[in-house]
């Protein structure tokens, strides 16, 4: 009826149902268009948001794989790993935590693997799982000296392996290698985008789905592998616009009705719906995204055209929460890193920190804002920091420097910075991302290292030790830098080598190293060497190992050198001194038992019965004799030891060379008388003084004279002479005795020294006077040397001392001490104590024969007691007595009010100073070594009776 009517209505109503039906058709025309073009408005927006995502993958994995590439060729180049190379006693200490400090790059994880030039393992990063089939990959690039990268197919899938090769400017092959693994689906974006290389990646782009592709920007090393970001595009399916088109037709039948019965109130309505829908877009453009939708209207154009804008925007509103959520994510990763992290405007300005940044600094976000990051920055190196960050902004190439920041304690720490800027799909930078690595312990660990490789080198120097390295091929050896300054070697041929060992040791070197190179072993060998450079000859330790290749074939030797020549000459003087000892120690027993022969012979004697007095008085001389004998040689020996120990104190004073040699004269006047010897002293020009101890110096000049007396045959001649120089006096000996051979000469001055000697040893001595001779000589501040033409030649010793003038003399001299009368001797109460019942025995006998009655006691206890029940005035003690020694007996004397004032003397075998010092502390007033002489022990009691008058009876 309404279509009949309308048809054979008048014009106006034809003219309705034709406006009616021309709007629906244009209302179906514009509707269809409108989503035709809305459709091609969102497949554009959705391939430009796709491009924009893949684009922001693409710079991402580009910077990842810089990341890693730069840091893994940093770490190669490192000197840890260098000094790891050759320190195989201490690397896992540093190397191990260097690499454990390596398990991601840019969040990335990656196992790291540190191995010699044969592929074999040092140390890892603690994640490492590398298959057989990756070793010999490795070993492969190893080989061929070229750093690489691959993508091979793992048990977990994809899996991208290189290699840093280790190699310096001293060899021409690697010395090391660092490898790698990362899992490709650790590189992976998201589940959408995908990561593509080689001939996928063509194969990508010839798929009939289009993609959206972007090629990574790699870095070299990885530029071959061809990596890809491949994502599809958004789309919206013909099954779910088709509701939306069967309701835009059902809309349209409908609204040419409505056209031709309502006519102008539906133009008004629709015009209506058209503003709020107008209104709408406005606002979704001025306030961006949200929940609001555009509320469908009463006509179906309008809401055909709602719908379509509001599932627009619930893509869009997805599509931007997915980028929204992304972003966080990343947030979060870039605030997990152990880095600190930033991000920059194109033209360099800071807008966001990590959260490492703000706990490392102690700052405010507040505090950052603008030029805020100079803050932490050191004053010294911020213009340059500044310069440098200027010029990768205007180049835009990468930023990468280490400079000092300062951290919330107040300390500057260093920090490895690098920046790379994030380009879009045209290649403009859109921001920049930075980070900054502290590597504190890192330089910490490289100055370790450096201080580590300093000691070795001066422990090689201290110990004059060089390091070796011979290729077994080409013959070449190769020292460290030291061996020129230890052995006069740097680098010579192999021949060169072998002529620089010593003939006589050649043959058995050269069969050790034969034998290290049948063996696959080492050798060690001891050789004498020439130096190359001054022709002297040393003597070196040489010790090396056999270095094979992969199959096992030897290729090389390494090994140290040890310059032994100062020990091997002191185990020549050690063994010289041994024989000299033993020879010392058989003349030492046969000079002890000489005297006692006689001694002996001297107590059978006197054990006779009835002995008439002229045999007890010969015999008590035969006994004098021999013990001054022994006792002159004991004091010799004692001489030694307190001048070589430093024992001697001079008493110093000005002394008239004449009577030095006068005195010594008279002391070695019996032993000349003796041998019928021509002793010829030479006449002075001039009196000569030089400033000393009168009693060593004619101990010096008396032993020269006692050595040229016993060494000249009977009958010989001995020349003493004195010459004055302006600044020293010369006293020269000589004599035509048995001379000095060239063998012996060097070595006269030395302890225990002596010609060769006949059985009988009729010269006697210990070979030590010409010993004590030099030392105290040197004593005095001067000199002496000895000449011999020879064997049966005669000798020269000549004495240098220095001369004091004369005026000096006159000025130091000191007057005579005025001698005390000697007052006659009275008997005194007299106690020993000696556990040598003999000694106390003998010592009780003859201070009885000097008038004094005498107690004897054999133990501390007992003396005591026999000191409380009748005082003695004279204690003569024994130091070493048994349970209570000397020191503790004459300390309890002191304390008893019966003893306190008695006169103590330590008669002892014990010498030392510091044994004269412990008898003052304990209480002692004379200390005398035994053998103890009757004029020692008178002299001691005469001046004890006059300093104790208490005592006189």
């Amino acid at each position: 009826m309404i279509f009949r009517r309308p048809a054979a209505g008048s014009l106006a109503r034809r003219f309705a149902l034709a406006s009616a039906a021309l709007a629906t058709f244009a209302l179906i025309l514009t509707t269809a268009s409108s989503w035709w073009l809305v459709t091609r408005q969102h497949g554009a927006a959705m391939h430009i948001l796709s491009q924009k995502e893949v684009d922001f993958h693409a710079a991402t994995m580009s910077s990842t794989l810089h990341a890693i590439s730069s840091r893994l060729s940093e770490v190669a180049s490192s000197s840890i790993l260098a000094a790891g190379l050759v320190d195989s006693a201490g690397r896992e200490t540093y190397i191990t935590p260097y690499l454990n400090s390596m398990r991601q790059i840019n969040g990335v994880p990656i196992q790291v693997l540190f191995t010699d030039f044969s592929g074999k393992e040092i140390s890892g990063n603690g994640i490492a799982q590398f298959t057989d089939s990756d070793m010999r990959w490795l070993v492969r690039h190893i080989n061929s000296g070229q750093r690489g990268a691959d993508i091979i197919e793992g048990p977990n899938g994809p899996e991208l392996i290189g290699v840093e090769l280790l190699v310096y400017a001293r060899t021409q092959t690697p010395e090391g290698a660092l490898f790698y693994k990362i899992l490709l689906r650790d590189l992976q974006p998201n589940d959408t985008a995908r990561l593509t290389w080689g001939t996928a990646a063509s194969a990508a782009a010839r798929t009939r789905i289009p993609m959206v592709k972007v090629a990574v920007n790699s870095p070299p090393v990885f530029k071959h592998l061809n990596f890809h970001i491949v994502e599809p595009p958004g789309e919206t399916s013909a099954a779910d616009l088709a509701p939306q088109f069967a309701t835009i037709f059902i809309i349209a039948l409908g609204l040419a009705g409505t056209v031709l019965v309502l006519g102008s109130r539906l133009a008004v309505k629709l015009t209506r719906d058209l503003q709020k829908l107008e209104a709408f877009s406005r606002s979704v453009v001025s306030e961006g995204f949200s929940r609001q939708r555009a509320e469908p209207g009463r006509s179906t154009e309008i809401a055909s055209l709602a719908g379509s804008i509001n599932h627009m925007l619930d893509r869009l509103y997805e599509q931007h929460a997915e980028l929204q959520r992304e972003r966080e994510k990343f947030l979060q990763l870039a605030n997990t890193i152990p880095q600190l992290a930033w991000i920059a405007n194109p033209d360099g300005r800071i807008h966001w920190y990590n959260d490492r940044w703000y706990e490392y600094t102690g700052t405010q976000p507040e505090q950052m804002e603008g030029l805020g990051w100079q803050s932490v920055h050191d004053p010294a190196m911020l213009p340059h920091v500044i310069e440098r960050m200027q010029t990768s902004i205007d180049t835009g190439r990468p930023f990468q420097m280490t400079f000092p920041l300062r951290g919330a304690d107040g300390e500057f720490r260093p920090f490895f910075t690098s920046a790379a800027p994030l380009r879009d799909g045209a290649g403009r930078i859109v921001q920049w991302f930075g980070t900054n690595t502290d590597v504190s312990q890192i330089e910490r660990a490289e100055r370790a290292v450096r201080e580590s490789e300093e000691r070795l080198r001066e422990g090689l120097v201290a110990a004059r030790m060089a390091v070796w390295d011979w290729d077994l091929g080409s013959g070449q050896l190769r020292f460290s830098a030291n061996a020129a300054d230890i052995f006069g070697i740097a680098a010579m041929a192999n021949n060169a080598a072998w002529d620089a060992v010593h003939r006589e040791d050649l043959p058995a070197l050269r069969k050790a190293i034969n034998r290290a190179v049948r063996e696959r072993g080492h050798f060690d060998q001891v050789i004498r060497m020439v130096r190359s450079d001054t022709g002297v000859l040393i003597w070196v330790e040489v010790s090396g190992r056999i270095i094979s290749n992969d199959r096992g074939n030897p290729q090389s030797m390494r090994g140290i050198m040890l310059d032994v020549t100062v020990r091997k000459q002191a185990e020549e003087a050690l063994r010289i001194a041994n024989r000299r000892k033993d020879e010392f120690l058989a003349m030492l027993a046969h000079e002890l038992r000489n005297p006692l022969a006689p001694i002996s012979t001297a107590a059978e004697i006197l054990k006779m019965a009835h002995p008439d007095p002229e045999r007890v008085r010969l015999t008590s001389e035969i006994i004098t004799r021999q013990v001054d004998h022994m006792t002159s040689l004991i004091h010799d020996l004692l001489d030694v030891s307190r001048v070589t120990r430093g024992l001697v104190k001079l008493e110093r004073e000005p002394v008239n060379i004449a009577e030095v040699i006068s005195g010594a004269v008279e002391q070695v006047r019996p032993l000349i008388q003796s041998r019928k010897h021509m002793l010829r002293i030479g006449s002075q020009s001039e009196a000569a003084y030089v400033t000393g101890d009168r009693t060593r110096l004619v101990q010096i000049v008396s032993n020269l004279l006692n050595n040229a007396a016993k060494y000249t045959a009977e009958g010989g001649d001995i020349v003493i002479a004195v010459g004055l120089n302006a600044g020293s006096v010369d006293i020269s000996v000589r004599d035509t005795g048995i001379g000095i051979s060239p063998d012996l000469l060097p070595h006269v001055f030395e302890l225990f020294t002596q010609a060769e000697r006949s059985p009988d040893r009729s010269q006697g001595g210990l070979g030590l006077g010409l010993a004590l001779v030099r030392s105290l000589v040197e004593l005095h501040g001067g000199s002496v040397d000895v000449y011999s033409e020879g064997t049966d030649r005669g000798s020269l010793f000549t004495i240098r001392l220095p001369r004091l003038a004369v005026q000096d003399k006159l000025s130091t001299v000191k007057p005579e001490a005025a001698v005390g009368a000697t007052r006659p001797m009275v008997a005194l109460e007299l106690m020993i104590v000696d556990d040598n019942v003999d000694a106390a025995r003998s010592l009780a006998v003859l201070m009885e024969a000097e008038g004094h009655r005498v107690t004897v006691a054999h133990r501390a206890d007992k003396a005591l007691e026999a000191a409380r029940r009748q005082p003695p005035q004279v204690f003569l003690l024994d130091i070493g007595l048994p349970e209570m020694d000397g020191y503790t007996l004459a300390a309890k004397l002191r304390e008893m009010p019966e003893t306190r004032a008695a006169l103590l003397v330590a008669v002892t075998g014990y010498g030392r100073k510091e044994d004269r010092e412990k008898s003052e502390t304990a209480g002692f007033d004379y200390h005398i070594v035994k053998p103890a002489t009757r004029e020692e022990v008178v002299a001691i009691l005469a001046r004890g009776r006059r300093e104790h008058k208490k005592y006189a009876s």
